[in-house]
């Protein structure tokens, strides 16, 4: 059962940092006896959840539930997303090594987290997305990096025909592609169809027009995507 404390210090020590917490209810002492020298600590930002994540999360449980459950009534629609929000939030709990989540009682970062797990799942799965522009505003890096590592294009969600584009440090135009750092690149993952658009009209007219942006992947991810 997690235990409830507050942190009243943090000092350094060789280079470490101690943690001096007061807890809120006194823990026996038969209970102390048992405990670990090792505990699991889970650090809070002390804000929770805004309207806005909150309307996102369960947008997005929302469109996971049609996805996968089909037209159904009301009740039923209402039921389904309780089961799916219950299979999401176990999946995310076995994802990131947590014992419970909880919605209702999640601090902005959690709901971020969580928020950013539930794209993930909808673009790895080809889950069809009604409010696709809510969820990339919310952080469209972090849509172009799911579509990226999915093989999905950024702007249509297909995964056909699907090919990555520098959007800087471009390669071609004269340059030696063999030597190029991709490390210094930034990249996003589109369709033939929109991989030719951008390379007709410019990237930042491209970037206007479908609301996108670019990343930078690190070499892990370089080489994983097979970037050469």
């Amino acid at each position: 059962m997690p235990e409830l404390a507050r942190i009243r210090d943090i000092r350094e020590k060789n280079g470490r940092q101690l943690f001096i917490v007061e807890f809120e209810e006194h823990i026996p002492d038969y209970r102390l006896k048992k405990i670990s020298s090792d505990i699991e600590v889970s650090l809070h930002d002390g804000r929770g959840k805004s309207p806005a994540q909150n309307k996102i999360i369960h947008a997005l449980i929302g469109e996971i539930t049609r996805e996968y459950m089909g037209p159904v009534t009301p009740l039923q629609k209402k039921i389904d997303a309780e089961d799916t929000k219950t299979a999401m939030k176990s999946m995310f709990c076995d994802l990131v090594g947590r014992s419970e989540f909880s919605v209702a009682n999640a601090t902005m970062s959690d709901a971020t987290e969580f928020i950013e797990f539930l794209v993930n799942f909808c673009i790895e799965n080809g889950v069809k997305l009604k409010n696709k522009e809510l969820y990339k505003d919310f952080n469209i890096q972090h849509w172009v990096f799911c579509c990226l590592i999915h093989n999905k294009c950024a702007i249509d969600g297909t995964s056909k025909n699907v090919e990555k584009h520098h959007a800087a440090n471009l390669v071609g135009m004269g340059r030696n592609r063999k030597k190029i750092d991709h490390l210094d690149s930034c990249f996003i993952s589109l369709s033939a169809e929109y991989h030719q658009e951008v390379h007709n009209i410019g990237w930042e007219r491209f970037k206007a027009k479908h609301h996108v942006d670019f990343v930078k992947l690190n070499a892990y991810w370089i080489k994983e995507l097979k970037i050469k």
